[in-house]
C-alpha cells in the first residue's frame, strides 16, 4: 500500500463536529473538487465518477467517536484503497485533522496517479478547513 498524508490542519470546529460532519457521507459532496461527476450518498456510503477516469465507492467501514474514522472501498474499484480521518483536539472549539489515503497501487499506476493523489488529499484537508472558517 502507498500512503498518501494530508497536511495537519488546524480547523476551527470541536472533534464532535467534524466528527459529526465527516461521519456522513451526504456532506462529502461539499469536499468535493469539480471533476467529481454523478455523486450519490447516504449516509454510510457513496459512489461517483472521476471525470474521465473511473467510478469509485466506498463505505464507513468503523467509527471512534471524536478521535477517526475509517473508510474503505466498496464493491467494484479499480484499485483497493482506505481513507482515514484522525481528530486530535485542540481545545473546545478547535481540533487538528489529518487524512491518510492508503492505496495499493502497482509501480506504473503508482507512478503516474502519486501527485493526483496526494494533491487529492491536501484538497480535502484544505476544504473541510475552510468549511468550518
Amino acid at each position: 500500500m502507498t500512503e498518501f498524508v494530508s497536511e495537519r490542519l488546524m480547523i476551527n470546529a470541536s472533534c464532535n463536529e467534524v466528527y459529526s460532519f465527516l461521519g456522513d457521507f451526504t456532506n462529502f459532496e461539499q469536499l468535493m473538487p469539480e471533476q467529481i461527476k454523478n455523486w450519490k450518498a447516504d449516509k454510510d456510503s457513496c459512489s461517483f465518477t472521476i471525470e474521465g477516469l473511473a467510478d469509485l465507492s466506498m463505505r464507513i467501514a468503523s467509527k471512534n467517536p471524536d478521535r477517526n474514522i475509517h473508510i474503505i472501498a466498496d464493491g467494484k474499484n479499480p484499485i483497493d484503497y482506505t481513507l482515514d480521518c484522525f481528530f486530535l483536539e485542540n481545545d473546545a472549539d478547535s481540533c487538528k485533522v489529518e487524512l491518510i489515503f492508503n492505496a495499493d497501487l502497482n509501480p506504473f499506476v503508482k507512478a503516474v496517479a502519486a501527485r493526483p493523489l496526494q494533491n487529492f488529499v491536501n484538497m480535502l484537508a484544505t476544504k473541510l478547513q475552510e468549511h468550518f472558517a
